[in-house]
């Protein structure tokens, strides 16, 4: 039977990984979201660096690579940009010989990554202290920030006002399925919600982070995708310019938002524990960004968040086919530098039924084939 591109696509998730599918799709066909938050769950919490590097295999680098020239390229679709700040990133995170092999390593592979000493880290950073910098470290002048929450409802205005998308508020519970005439195979048509409604389609597409886990095993199908807890504190809006970049320190990362100026900080960029008394560990963790930064004690504290990112077992996207037909599932860490290209790859996939080449390192069985 001949491919039949889908007339009508569901997508689960409000986050900026559903909102780049449904941006996509939508150019295409006809989409339906539904989404407990529009915005999403786990974005609104994220530290939202954009970059390609962190010792990622190649493959991983190239695609990470793909997003930021397609995160660019969405920018100037979306009427009015999106909050990109493309300030580049500063890293001094790792102990000096990591530090020396992460720059070999990626710069071998072309990456915008020079080795910066004290002094020019000052010059590029003026309002981050001196006594807090080390001898040297890394710029990486084409990495940036996204103020992800507010770029997913952007996009998601966009698909609903200019391509027709439909925007739902609900909790996905189930699948709705349909067996073929023949009997011979099942294909998934559409999501069951909590008030008992369907939602048919002739595609569903999971991108729900870590509700993905859930809705997968109601159809026994393990999603390997484990939750890792993570602080950031922020301050309350500030005016002026304190920070240029975005400061990944040995205990500190820290940026200024783009959208109101906030600074925002986290202790370990990779997660962890928030302890048995988040408060106590936020005012900690603030008091030290007051330290590094030139006027700091001029900061005042606003809020915390813990974020639970969805992190793959491998560290390695998850992107593609379930195993099920007509549902396709896209789980990830980082998915503020990813969606992008995953809102693009997976769109073409699903409308022509050819996938790009790069995608073939993310699919979901490679988890059976490594038993």
């Amino acid at each position: 039977m001949a491919f039949q591109p889908p007339s009508n696509v569901v997508v689960v998730g409000g986050g900026i990984v559903g909102a780049s599918m449904a941006w996509h799709l939508a150019h295409e066909t006809n989409v339906t979201v539904i989404a407990e938050h529009l915005g999403g769950v786990a974005t609104p919490n994220s530290f939202a660096w954009v970059n390609a590097a962190y010792d990622n295999p190649k493959f991983y680098y190239d695609f990470r690579v793909r997003s930021m020239k397609h995160w660019a390229e969405m920018a100037e679709e979306v009427p009015g940009g999106l909050p990109l700040h493309w300030g580049g990133s500063i890293t001094w995170s790792m102990p000096p010989d990591e530090l020396e092999k992460y720059e070999k390593n990626h710069q071998a592979w072309g990456y915008d990554i020079v080795r910066v000493n004290r002094t020019e880290i000052g010059e590029i950073e003026p309002g981050f202290e001196q006594d807090s910098v080390p001898e040297w470290g890394l710029f990486a002048g084409g990495e940036g920030t996204l103020e992800a929450s507010v770029a997913a409802k952007q996009l998601l205005d966009h698909a609903a006002e200019y391509m027709g998308a439909k925007v739902i508020v609900g909790t996905v519970e189930g699948f709705v399925k349909s067996e073929s005439h023949d009997g011979g195979s099942t294909k998934v048509t559409g999501v069951l919600t909590k008030d008992g409604k369907k939602i048919l389609g002739d595609h569903v597409v999971l991108a729900g982070g870590l509700g993905s886990v859930p809705l997968l095993a109601t159809e026994n199908i393990k999603l390997p995708v484990n939750g890792r807890q993570g602080m950031l504190v922020n301050s309350k809006p500030v005016s002026e310019k304190l920070l240029n970049t975005l400061i990944n320190s040995d205990q500190l990362h820290v940026r200024q938002t783009i959208d109101e100026g906030r600074i925002r900080a986290g202790a370990d960029y990779t997660g962890g524990d928030p302890g048995d008394n988040p408060q106590e560990d936020a005012d900690k963790l603030f008091e030290k960004v007051k330290e590094v930064l030139v006027g700091g004690d001029d900061l005042e504290y606003d809020y915390y968040t813990i974020g639970t990112r969805p992190d793959p077992e491998d560290g390695i996207p998850i992107l593609g086919a379930t195993g099920l037909d007509g549902l396709t599932v896209a789980v990830m860490h980082s998915g503020v530098t990813n969606a992008a290209i995953v809102g693009d790859l997976l769109t073409k996939k699903i409308m022509t039924g050819v996938s790009d080449p790069a995608l073939v390192d993310f699919q979901l069985d490679r988890f059976n084939k490594a038993e």
